[in-house]
């Protein structure tokens, strides 16, 4: 082959069938996310129309490290238990808090707590909180379905990038 000839490009070929598998993949964890997304909020909207209000006791709290995936960066969860009544019934739980509200409480204190009447399990003692958490996790998933998407667009056929000839140590540049 001269210097001036073409050299014959090498494609890569994806198959409809993976293609599909592929995004239909990334859609579907993209709905189960924006579901997940829409119940907490659907709790925070129900909290806030509908919730009644008493004290509650934090009984304690805790930080949790979670490493990312890639091992390097670590986040703070930050997490209050509290107990309430409701009635002759005691009701306990833990909710992850944001670190401004976490620092704020200690053990003992008395905080106000929003609850379902028809169901105390459903309560927050942060406001606002959980309607923070659905748009995230609503965003998170609406971002998987358009990438979804987005793969279905996605040319089926892709040009490989020029590779070095290895025998003679060229590197496809022509000098």
């Amino acid at each position: 082959m001269g210097p001036m000839e073409p050299e014959e490009a090498e494609y890569f070929t994806i198959s409809w069938a993976k293609l599909i598998a592929i995004s239909g993949v990334f859609v579907l964890i993209g709905a189960i996310v924006m579901t997940v997304g829409y119940r907490m909020g659907s709790q925070g909207r129900m909290l806030e129309a509908h919730g009644l209000e008493t004290s509650a006791v934090v009984t304690g709290k805790s930080v949790a490290k979670r490493r990312g995936s890639s091992g390097t960066s670590a986040t703070s969860e930050y997490s209050v238990r509290y107990q309430f009544k409701v009635g002759n019934e005691r009701h306990r739980a833990r909710k992850i808090v944001s670190r401004s509200y976490y620092d704020t409480v200690e053990a003992g204190d008395t905080v106000p707590v929003r609850y379902l009447a028809a169901d105390p399990a459903i309560n927050e003692i942060e406001p606002g909180r959980a309607r923070t958490g659905s748009r995230i996790a609503t965003g998170i998933g609406a971002l998987f379905v358009m990438l979804g998407g987005a793969l279905l667009m996605m040319p089926r056929k892709v040009r490989k990038p020029a590779q070095a000839d290895a025998a003679t140590g060229k590197d496809g540049i022509s000098s």
